[in-house]
């Protein structure tokens, strides 16, 4: 087991043609919730067999094998949006379509054997337009102090790492230690979509940009500070 023709990968993959059956909004929400929690079963196993990729210095079967947590982790986000819009929760829904639109290009990043993945990203694109309304993104630009790498631990600019890319089964990653944040900014293509207005204020409370209600809370009105707005200016990841 030792590349992505093994027995494991195998019958990985079959999992996942079970599971492709659930990512549409009419399948039944017990079936579904089932699927995710196969779907939670497999990626333990993927981590274990990935840490023995990583003992065994296959570099190359390792991030095979992230690609394939990647795969995993879109398949529950995209099914979890399903049930959570069913629900009646879109703004959970929306986080679920993002992780899952980040899972699947960083399949793709893992290894070359994902490249297929393009068409289901494309499907993705769509569900964001059609299904959702049109959301306002958010930037927050920081002066930061330090840029620490998560394969070394050094300074990002001095290491030899390329964020994004896999090295045995890990992304590398950036750590922003911010010193003062800059600004926040209307952007049309941001880098994490995570990150967007989520009320802004009007007669009788704040109106939610996903679902259109009115919300109860404190606003502006009879001031002359105009329209306030809540949202998300950054994340953890």
């Amino acid at each position: 087991m030792s590349d992505p023709d093994s027995l494991f990968v195998n019958e990985f993959n079959e999992l996942v043609r079970e599971c492709e059956v659930f990512i549409c909004i009419t399948r039944d929400s017990d079936l579904q919730k089932e699927a995710c929690n196969k779907l939670g079963n497999a990626l333990t196993q993927v981590s274990a067999e990935k840490q023995s990729a990583i003992a065994n210095g296959n570099e190359q079967y390792a991030n095979f094998l992230l690609g394939c947590q990647c795969v995993a982790s879109a398949l529950i986000a995209q099914i979890k949006m399903w049930l959570l819009l069913k629900e009646g929760r879109p703004d959970e829904a929306w986080n679920e379509l993002v992780v899952a639109q980040d899972s699947l290009s960083g399949a793709m990043r893992a290894h070359e054997g994902f490249r297929h993945l393009a068409q289901h990203i494309q499907r993705l694109d769509a569900i964001e337009h059609l299904v959702f309304p049109p959301q306002v993104f958010l930037s927050s630009g920081m002066i930061v102090s330090q840029q620490i790498c998560s394969i070394c631990g050094g300074e990002y600019e001095d290491c030899e790492h390329v964020k994004g890319r896999p090295y045995m089964g890990t992304f590398c990653t950036v750590t922003l230690i911010p010193s003062m944040v800059d600004h926040v900014a209307i952007v049309d293509n941001p880098a994490n979509k995570i990150c967007r207005v989520l009320r802004f204020s009007t007669e009788g409370g704040y109106r939610n940009r996903m679902t259109w209600r009115v919300e109860p809370g404190e606003n502006n009105e009879g001031t002359t500070e105009g329209i306030t707005a809540q949202g998300i200016v950054a994340t953890l990841t």
